[in-house]
C-alpha cells in the first residue's frame, strides 16, 4: 500500500494525508514484526531449555534401572532390597550391588613352578580338569604368563615354593563351570616323535663314584648287603680325583643279570622320559613297581617275563 500511495503521490493523484497514513501503516507493522520476532526468541530458549530439562529426566530416569553392559551370570549380591546404596566418589568407593561373570570366555588360572616356568610359552596346548566336573577334561591354550612370582602370606612365605601365574583360556564351552572352581592344568611343553624313552617307574637314582676322566668306577658286589643299598665309598675312603654323585638311570637285563646304566633325561610325560643318550638299540629295561626297582642292585639275578612281554 505504501508503495503505491508514493506512485500516486509523485503523479499528484492522492493527497498528502493519504501517503502519510500509509507511511504510519508501514512503521506500525514494522515494528510489530520485530516485536513478534523476540517472542519467537524467547520462545525458542524456552524450547531449549525444556528439552534440556526433558533430557536431565531421562537421565535421572536411567539411573533407576541398573542394566549389565555384558551377558553374563551374577555371581554375587551385596545388598538387598531397602538398603541405601551409596555413591561412589574419587577417594570412597562405592557400594558394589553385584558381580556379574562373563561365561563367554573362561579361563584358568594355575600356579605354575619356577623351573617348570622357562618351557611355558604363550600358544601352548593345555588339558584343563575341573575337580567339581570329575571324569572329564577340556582343551585350552595358554594366553597370559605372570612376570612376578605369586606373593605368599606371612605364614607360609618361609615354606612355600616360589611359584608364578599362568592362564589358561578354554577352546571349548563348559555349561557346569561357576567362577571360582578349583581346576589343574597339564601343559604340552614340547612333543617328540619317534624317539628313545622308558616306562616313568623304570627311572631310579643311585650313588656313583666317578674318577677323575668321568668314568664310573665299579664298587666290589657285597651279597650281605640289603637289597636296594649300593656299595658307595665314604669322601675318606674317595681316591684322589674320584668324586660321589647321585645320577639317574634304569636298570637293563645283561646276562640275566641286573645292571644299572646311567641315563640322560629329555622331556617328561604322562609315562614315559625321554632319553636323550644311555641305552642302546636292544636293551631290555626292567620296569614294574616303583619299590621293586628301587630294590634292585647292580648284579642281581633277573628272569624275563615272557607273558607280560608278549601282551
Amino acid at each position: 500500500n505504501l508503495a503505491r500511495q508514493q506512485g500516486l503521490w509523485r503523479r499528484q493523484l492522492t493527497t498528502r494525508e493519504a501517503l502519510d497514513r500509509a507511511e504510519n501503516d508501514m512503521k506500525g507493522a514494522q515494528s510489530s514484526l520485530v516485536e513478534r520476532e523476540k517472542q519467537a526468541n524467547a520462545q525458542s530458549s524456552r524450547i531449549a531449555q525444556e528439552r534440556a530439562t526433558l533430557e536431565s529426566s531421562r537421565y535421572d530416569l536411567s539411573k533407576q534401572r541398573i542394566e549389565s553392559p555384558i551377558d553374563g551370570i551374577v555371581t554375587r549380591r551385596n545388598i538387598q532390597e531397602g538398603e541405601t546404596a551409596v555413591v561412589g566418589t574419587m577417594n570412597n568407593p562405592g557400594t558394589v550391588l553385584l558381580q556379574l561373570a562373563d561365561m563367554a570366555v573362561i579361563q584358568a588360572e594355575v600356579e605354575v613352578d619356577e623351573t617348570n616356568l622357562p618351557h611355558i610359552q604363550i600358544g601352548q596346548i593345555g588339558k584343563i580338569s575341573i575337580d567339581a566336573i570329575p571324569d572329564k577334561s577340556f582343551k585350552g591354550h595358554v594366553s597370559e604368563i605372570g612376570n612376578s612370582p605369586i606373593q605368599a602370606t606371612a605364614a607360609s612365605a618361609g615354606t612355600q615354593a616360589t611359584n608364578f601365574k599362568v592362564v589358561v583360556i578354554l577352546d571349548e564351552p563348559v555349561p557346569e563351570a561357576r567362577p571360582g572352581f578349583t581346576c589343574t592344568a597339564d601343559i604340552t611343553t614340547a612333543t617328540r616323535k619317534n624317539v628313545t624313552s622308558v616306562p616313568i617307574p623304570a627311572v631310579a637314582v643311585r650313588e656313583l663314584i666317578y674318577d677323575a676322566n668321568g668314568q664310573i668306577v665299579k664298587q666290589p658286589r657285597d651279597e650281605k648287603r640289603p637289597r636296594g643299598v649300593e656299595p658307595v665309598a665314604a669322601a675318606s675312603e674317595l681316591k684322589p680325583g674320584q668324586t660321589r654323585k647321585e645320577t639317574e638311570g634304569v636298570f637293563v637285563i645283561r646276562d640275566n643279570k641286573a645292571e644299572f646304566v646311567p641315563i640322560k633325561m629329555g622331556i617328561a610325560g604322562d609315562k614315559y622320559f625321554e632319553v636323550l643318550n644311555g641305552l642302546k638299540s636292544g636293551d631290555l629295561v626292567i620296569t614294574g613297581p616303583y619299590n621293586s626297582v628301587r630294590g634292585l642292585k647292580d648284579g642281581d639275578q633277573v628272569k624275563v617275563d615272557t607273558k607280560q612281554q608278549a601282551k
